[in-house]
């Protein structure tokens, strides 16, 4: 079994084991109702064996194209011909219990599978505060400021993206991210989800900073995508403002999905760059201590490049075929005399 699935319990609880007794009982002393393939399933469950993911799925089938058998006659105690044959197989299955408990597993299956896409699609893009000095406003800072009525408080400012620039190699291609591409934070009244973007340092979700939009600010400017928030009242807050100040901690960097199509690929001096024009999640922002622009998740772009790449060769044999017809056209005419 995936390891994904490590933490669903595919164990038949009592009330499954029961009625899957229940229903090889009532077979027995019948002889109707079920086939081999509902026998074997009660065995397992009466025996409380683990179920597969699949087996969970089938049985969720199962309940769903047989649930029409409870209007038929029998099917409650009481009825003539109780426990009818559709009643009986209905045990066999794990009955009522069985139904909720399988639906409960496709759920939590269907979510780790979700979880384990999600995982898969993301991407980690950081900024190098040192190889940005042509910056006109500080990328990474520690600010304080004065309000009125409280304490002087300590912010660390960043950016973790800037736009228009294009990156470092990352591998065979480049990389810039359009002014747009961060809508799901500007566009507030348009989001199509809740955004609850973490700042955290070097990504780790053991050391939490801030959450958006609590004491977590996030904004779109002329530069980029801009964060900041109060330095925690914690040991690792209070020595990640200090590194930024002496200049030991130098980057910024965010992890994000890219919408579908929300990426485009161009040619550019002989390099291919990619645009990134649309991002769909935030999961992070924050300082790091060793920014390389493409620390992960290049994977993702590398498939969205092998397409772009495939969808061009398919274009210039296209183009070489229509020159090729051409070509064979005009021979025919010209060996014709025309």
């Amino acid at each position: 079994m995936a390891a994904k699935y490590d933490h669903i319990d595919f164990t038949p609880p009592g009330g499954v084991r029961d009625e899957a007794a229940k229903g090889l009982a009532w077979r027995d002393e019948f002889n109707r109702g079920g086939t081999a393939v509902g026998v074997a399933r009660a065995r397992d469950l009466s025996n409380g064996t683990n179920i597969s993911p699949d087996t969970a799925k089938r049985m969720v089938s199962y309940f769903a194209r047989h649930e029409v058998d409870k209007q038929g006659e029998g099917w409650s105690p009481g009825e003539d011909g109780f426990p009818s044959a559709g009643r009986i197989a209905w045990a066999l299955w794990g009955g009522d219990p069985g139904q909720a408990w399988a639906s409960k597993l496709t759920r939590q299956i269907d979510a780790a599978d979700e979880e384990r896409t999600m995982s898969n699609a993301v991407e980690r893009r950081s900024l190098l505060i040192e190889e940005n000095a042509d910056a006109a406003v500080p990328l990474l800072a520690v600010e304080k400021r004065s309000i009125e009525g409280e304490d002087e408080k300590e912010y660390i400012v960043g950016y973790a993206a800037r736009f228009g620039v294009r990156s470092l190699l990352l591998g065979d291609f480049y990389e810039r991210i359009d002014p747009a591409a961060f809508g799901l934070v500007s566009e507030r009244r348009g989001r199509k989800r809740k955004l609850e973007t973490r700042a955290l340092f070097n990504h780790d979700s053991n050391y939490p900073l801030a959450r958006y939009p609590r004491t977590l600010s996030l904004t779109v400017d002329e530069v980029g995508l801009r964060y900041e928030f109060p330095v925690p009242d914690s040991s690792y807050g209070r020595d990640l403002a200090n590194n930024i100040r002496d200049g030991i901690v130098l980057g910024s960097s965010f992890a994000f999905t890219v919408a579908k199509g929300g990426d485009e690929w161009a040619i550019e001096d002989g390099q291919s760059v990619r645009t990134i024009r649309s991002v769909d999640s935030l999961l992070d922002v924050g300082p790091c201590t060793y920014p390389a622009y493409g620390d992960g998740g290049l994977e993702v772009a590398q498939r969205s490049l092998e397409q772009f790449r495939q969808q061009r060769e398919a274009v210039v044999a296209k183009r070489v075929q229509s020159a090729a017809k051409a070509a064979e056209f005009r021979e025919y005419l010209r060996s014709h005399g025309r």
